[in-house]
């Protein structure tokens, strides 16, 4: 193997874990959002005491609409 392909290699690893790390951030971050502009709900308490399945859907859609838009925009 060439000189050309392990640098290329190791520069696409770093890249990924770059934008891996950016990405679950700003995910983190969009949730956080979620979460600060619904005051009403206390996530937390619904999801560990309650066992509130429609919290946990609502959530799941929230990390995954995050998600979809975190892509387009890293990418």
């Amino acid at each position: 193997m060439s000189e050309t392909y392990w640098t290329d290699l190791a520069g696409g690893v770093i890249s990924a874990v770059i934008y891996g790390l950016i990405s679950i951030t700003l995910v983190i971050f969009g949730f956080k959002v979620f979460d600060w502009i619904t005051p009403k709900i206390d996530i937390q308490h619904e999801l560990s005491e309650k066992h509130n399945v429609a919290v946990a859907i609502i959530c799941a859609a929230v990390i995954l609409g995050v998600s979809c838009i975190v892509a387009v925009a890293v990418k």
